[in-house]
């Protein structure tokens, strides 16, 4: 019975008995990649998700220090291996795996980065719960990777600037499109008043131009498909050529091209 674990079932309320291999069945069908790290910080039991996040077999995992077992990019930076390199002590898996052995005091869902040689660079939300392994304490840490849900977070973020862009650029449009009609109107009128080769054709001409220059504008505002960005000075401002997908030039704008 020494490998045996009574577990109370509370909806029949009847003792059921797990053994440890049921018990280890259990934890290699959670739906979550579960680690147990010892006090010196090797993973001494990784369910069959860690396996699978890593894409390793347990044999490559147990008994190596977290960083070399699972495989970040910096646990070879330093000769004395995982935990020593430069970017270790930067390391948020690494320091709430140490503050639990150090406080007895677990970490629920701390969201960090990380770069694995196999896999890439992920973001992560870790769980530890210290707990008695053996007379010693040991770490329980489970890992979620949210990097999907990371990447939609920011598509939709990106999305609501692109609608906050376009709304505002239509607004902008509206006021701006009133009082450059009236100037565009009036140029014409003054150019076919004015004899040619006077002074003031080549003025109105140029006032003209200029305002025909700011409709074209405010046609690429009116035009933009995509949220970007470019540096002016010291600050990002709006890349109206690469937002808008209007040639403006194009006769025929609404025409698809080839």
């Amino acid at each position: 019975m020494s490998n045996e674990i009574k577990i109370k079932e509370t909806i029949l309320d009847v003792p059921t008995v797990f053994s440890k291999d049921d018990i280890l069945r259990v934890i290699n069908n959670l739906p979550i990649a579960v680690a147990v790290i010892d006090a010196d910080l090797k993973l001494v039991l990784a369910n069959r998700m860690v396996c699978i996040f890593v894409n390793k077999k347990d044999n490559q995992l147990v008994g190596l220090v977290g960083g070399t077992a699972l495989g970040c990019i910096h646990h070879e930076d330093a000769p004395e291996g995982c935990g020593f390199g430069k970017e270790c002590s930067k390391c948020k898996l690494r320091m709430t795996v140490n503050d639990t052995f150090e406080n007895t005091k677990g970490h629920f869902q701390v969201e960090t980065s990380m770069t694995f040689k196999s896999i890439g660079r992920r973001h992560l939300r870790i769980t530890t719960q210290p707990f008695q392994l053996q007379k010693r304490t040991a770490v329980l840490l489970s890992i979620e990777d949210i990097t999907n849900a990371k990447n939609y977070e920011r598509a939709k973020i990106e999305k609501e600037k692109l609608t906050a862009v376009i709304r505002t650029a239509g607004a902008i449009c509206h006021e701006i499109n009133q009082p450059l009609m009236v100037i565009l109107g009036f140029s014409e009128l003054l150019i076919d008043e004015i004899a040619d080769g006077q002074i003031q054709e080549e003025n109105v001409k140029e006032i003209r131009d200029q305002a025909q220059r700011l409709a074209e504008i405010t046609n690429k505002l009116m035009a933009i498909t995509q949220y970007k960005t470019k540096m002016y000075l010291s600050s990002e401002i709006l890349d109206l050529d690469a937002a808008s997908s209007i040639n403006i030039s194009d006769p025929n704008p609404d025409k698809e091209k080839e």
